[in-house]
């Protein structure tokens, strides 16, 4: 498409409120921690997952854009009464609901305006073909830049994305920087919608390892200080000439020890040494520990048991994700893999149900076996991880709903708080690596005795929301903490002792009276000329 002079582009996530009560399905939230969490009430820590695809791709457009993040209806009304010659909107299978009242607001409100829908709930394929006048199936920024007549193979410039974090509603210092260093996944599990999205191609944002580094120093740059940061990429590691690369531009910088949260697998894992990940600054990663008998390629190397130790005895916390409903799980098999992951201590546990998401080859086997069942698969909003959607030769939907809620339940009784599972992390690095030889493993082992000592003013306030085991092993904790980092000081022990407290109950009564559950809204703009009045107030967040 050509002669887009004074056109302009709205992007948008699907509007607020969610929860059950307004239609989702339990899985639905616009925070990420939900998913592997909600069991664990006021420790949870509280951050909104914006719909970062659509400021990445305003970031590399030519069009005047702006971007929308969880908006009220009211809110998304009057943005798009201000004239805006498309409106796209991103959504997943279980938002698809929200998603058709808001074409329906472009129809009504603004009818000459051209609608885009985008993000993964586009594999729905026909079934939204009569909501929108372009889908977006695929990588969105060469999809725009296409649909509006601009330079395909234009660089990728990254964007300016950053989230910040309460615990306890109390905000937890310095924010994390986004970092895009690709998309899709060449793994090719048979469930996983976002490999079989790009045809189980990666889409390499940062070829190499200096460019990883750099992305990390432009967000330093524009945030100075800034020194947690999230790597997006389904498998980072899994080229390891990239990783590798990334390690040595890391080891040439004169940057301080980082803090790095990635997704990666036990075969990328496998590669490196704990050593290596911890100079890379790598200490959080998300680990598919999916199934014992599943069979999939990413899970050959170590065994798990192998490498979550090692990864703890250096610093760095695991959140494994364990699949309900393989072919051959019965509950015993399901409670036998489920005692095996809770023996590795992982530091955060994820208990989805095996789900046939929409393009998938767990789909179109299950559909070619007459398995499907279609008041579950046809009901989008169900498609959350937290409904079986399929005939199971052993259990069925009820029962594996409960068995998925209870081993929600098991994981925080038994292990505790995430938070402070994380915080054990943190000290047993430092214990571990604080005399290494190499200068660099010992600044992070400092970095870890400071991150591990946070916890130290919030342990004895949290003490009546867990069971009386869990207190011994938090009480045992605040004590090898002193030990290693040294006593409360007055302050600190004022913060303990009163404010802390004080914290965790009033968190506890808006959860208990669903006060401030909603995700904030937020308003951008890229080449906006102008600052726009909306819903009564006037932003100009204009780049």
């Amino acid at each position: 498409m050509t002669n887009q002079k004074n056109k302009t582009l709205l992007l948008s996530s699907v509007c607020k409120p969610f929860g059950i009560k307004y239609s989702d399905t339990f899985g639905v939230s616009s925070e990420g921690s939900h998913q592997i969490m909600w069991a664990q009430g006021v420790f949870r820590p509280r951050a909104t997952t914006t719909q970062w695809g659509i400021d990445f791709i305003a970031e590399n457009l030519k069009i005047p854009t702006t971007t929308l993040h969880y908006p009220t209806m009211s809110q998304f009304i009057a943005e798009i009464k201000q004239g805006y010659n498309y409106v796209g909107i991103a959504f997943v299978n279980s938002t698809m609901h929200k998603m058709i009242p808001m074409v329906r607001a472009i129809r009504k409100h603004a009818s000459s305006t051209e609608i885009i829908l985008g993000g993964y709930g586009t594999a729905l394929g026909d079934e939204i073909k009569k909501y929108a006048d372009y889908i977006c199936r695929g990588e969105g920024v060469s999809f725009m830049r296409e649909l509006l007549g601009e330079k395909v193979d234009e660089p990728i410039v990254q964007p300016d994305i950053t989230q910040s974090q309460t615990l306890f509603s109390i905000p937890v210092p310095g924010n994390t920087g986004y970092v895009f260093a690709g998309l899709g996944c060449p793994n090719g599990c048979d469930f996983c919608a976002t490999s079989h999205y790009f045809k189980q191609k990666y889409i390499k944002f940062l070829p190499d390892g200096p460019s990883i580094l750099s992305a990390i120093e432009g967000l330093r740059g524009k945030h100075p200080g800034m020194d947690k940061f999230w790597i997006n990429d389904e498998d980072f590691l899994l080229n390891e000439e990239r990783g590798r690369g990334f390690l040595e531009a890391i080891r040439k910088s004169a940057l301080p020890p980082l803090s790095i949260s990635i997704f990666s697998s036990v075969k990328s894992l496998s590669k490196y040494s704990a050593e290596e990940l911890v100079e890379m600054g790598v200490d959080w990663i998300w680990v598919g520990y999916e199934g014992k008998r599943s069979g999939f390629s990413k899970q050959q190397g170590k065994s798990c048991r192998e490498l979550f130790s090692d990864l703890h005895q250096h610093g760095i916390s695991v959140l494994a994700s364990m699949i309900l409903g393989f072919d051959y799980h019965t509950p015993e098999i399901i409670e036998e893999e489920f005692e095996e992951l809770i023996s590795f201590r992982p530091s955060m546990c994820q208990f989805l149900i095996y789900g046939p998401s929409p393009g998938t080859p767990l789909q179109k086997r299950l559909e070619a076996e007459g398995r499907m069942i279609p008041e579950i698969f046809m009901n989008w909003r169900k498609h959350d991880g937290f409904s079986l959607g399929f005939e199971h030769p052993h259990i069925g939907q009820k029962e594996m709903s409960q068995i998925q809620r209870r081993l929600y339940q098991e994981e925080f009784k038994r292990l505790g708080p995430s938070v402070f599972r994380i915080a054990e992390d943190w000290l047993t690095g430092y214990v571990n690596l604080k005399d290494h030889a190499k200068p660099g493993v010992r600044a992070k082992a400092q970095r870890y005795k400071t991150d591990s000592r946070s916890a130290m003013t919030v342990l004895p306030g949290s003490k009546k929301y867990v069971n009386k085991k869990t207190q011994a092993w938090m009480d045992s904790l605040q004590e090898r903490l002193a030990v290693e980092t040294g006593p409360l000081t007055m302050n600190e022990n004022f913060l303990a002792r009163t404010v802390v407290p004080a914290m965790i109950r009033y968190t506890d009564f808006k959860l208990r009276h669903d006060i401030g559950q909603q995700p904030e809204f937020t308003r951008k703009t890229f080449r906006m000329e102008k600052q726009k009045k909306v819903g009564g107030q006037i932003f100009d967040l204009d780049k």
